[in-house]
């Protein structure tokens, strides 16, 4: 019997269009949230080890308030007493109150060491938010283009089941040969395994996005936004990117363990120097009544302070190696981070120009050239492939800028 070509009854020229990157539209009562509010929940919730790092913080404010004591040590009150001999009956005793002072430069060295610490405390706590801040930025786009690419899946399924539908109604009319009937239901399954594989990675996109949230693993969680808008964009100013890299905080946390270990070295030092207190007491001996006043020195003979002298400079020499390391290994980072950036706008820009223009009129003129007799059904179910897979291209082309952009801006020192 001689084949004749159907035309699919339910798929008009516009469902059979190119698919648009539309995201899912969210369920009722559901809540979309943007790249800024994933942002600003994650600052809250504190996960990636950011609660920690606030812990750490209070710590070293605690510590800060007694280390800008004057007097680190409590007074001391000494007391004796008794009868010097029966015979005479004399009750002599003696009370005396001593205090400790900071000489010689402790004081100082203390607190530029306890403020030091606290301002490690607080540039690891901004270490900390940063690579959270870069991992949501990442994950935000890993699920918006799983999002974008799961309903590219859909809409090709969704052509797929019509042209079947049509095709197999033709089929067992006796108008469509076996062979294209089975080309077809081939095609269809595979975009339904297609669409099921997508379904499964936006979960799994989801789930690391709630976990890094602080969200329960059963949570709503729709996304606002298109992954166009996280990728293309004018190219950083390397020069600019390069000039604030000192915002890094994890540069600026081996600055002020630079500072704190110096400032063990100074107190180590000082500690080697003769120390001081004052003394006041009473006393009664054979009746007199004796007040008495003076200074007492302590004498750093078993030399005081050349542990913490030699620990201080040993951490001070290691923390200047590993800052110029750093900086140089940032540097680096942002350079080459830069170049892949530039690289990958240009891919984007080329399918957007060269590519995606085409992909209009595709769908379209393929279906009516295979209506008219023009093409076998063949090139177009691969016409149709071609042009699902140069959107899935498009997309990933897009969440590599957008990952790379965010990997720099983190590097640069930027917050987001």
């Amino acid at each position: 019997m001689r084949s004749r070509r159907v035309r699919p009854a339910a798929a008009s020229p516009c469902l059979l269009l190119c698919v648009l990157l539309l995201g899912a539209v969210p369920a009722a009562g559901q809540k979309e949230i943007d790249l800024d509010e994933a942002l600003a929940l994650a600052r809250v919730q504190g996960a990636g080890g950011v609660a920690e790092a606030r812990g750490r913080v209070e710590e070293a404010r605690a510590r800060l308030d007694r280390g800008r004591r004057r007097l680190q040590e409590d007074p001391e009150l000494e007391m004796s007493g008794g009868y010097r001999n029966a015979e005479t009956g004399f009750f002599d005793f003696e009370a005396a109150l001593s205090q400790k002072l900071e000489s010689g430069g402790r004081s100082a060295a203390r607190t530029a060491g306890v403020e030091a610490a606290l301002e490690t405390a607080e540039a690891e706590r901004a270490e900390a938010e940063r690579l959270l801040l870069a991992e949501v930025r990442s994950a935000f786009a890993r699920a918006l283009a799983a999002r974008d690419r799961a309903a590219l899946r859909a809409r090709g399924r969704d052509l797929a089941d019509r042209l079947f539908a049509a095709i197999e109604r033709g089929y067992e009319a006796g108008e469509v040969a076996a062979l294209e009937w089975n080309r077809t239901r081939t095609a269809s399954a595979a975009a339904r395994a297609g669409e099921r594989a997508a379904e499964a990675e936006l979960a799994e996109s989801l789930a690391v996005l709630r976990g890094l949230l602080g969200l329960d693993p059963g949570a709503p969680l729709v996304l606002s936004g298109v992954l166009g808008d996280l990728a293309p964009g004018p190219l950083p100013d390397l020069p600019s990117l390069l000039a604030g890299l000192e915002r890094r905080p994890d540069l600026a946390a081996l600055a002020a363990g630079l500072r704190e270990a110096e400032a063990q070295v100074q107190f180590g030092r000082a500690l080697g120097r003769p120390g001081l207190a004052v003394r006041g007491g009473v006393a009664r001996e054979e009746g007199a009544e004796i007040a008495t006043a003076g200074v007492v020195v302590s004498l750093p003979v078993r030399g005081a302070g050349r542990e913490a002298v030699a620990v201080g400079e040993a951490r001070a020499a290691a923390l200047r190696q590993a800052m110029t390391a750093a900086r140089a290994q940032a540097e680096a980072e942002v350079r080459g981070l830069h170049a892949a950036l530039a690289a990958r706008i240009e891919a984007v820009r080329e399918l957007e120009t060269a590519a995606l223009p085409a992909l209009d009129d595709g769908e379209s003129l393929s279906l009516k050239s295979y209506e008219a007799g023009e093409t076998g059904l063949g090139e177009l179910l691969l016409i149709r492939r071609e042009i699902l897979e140069t959107r899935l291209t498009y997309l990933d082309r897009l969440l590599d800028a957008a990952l790379t952009r965010a990997s720099l801006e983190s590097a640069a020192g930027e917050m987001p």
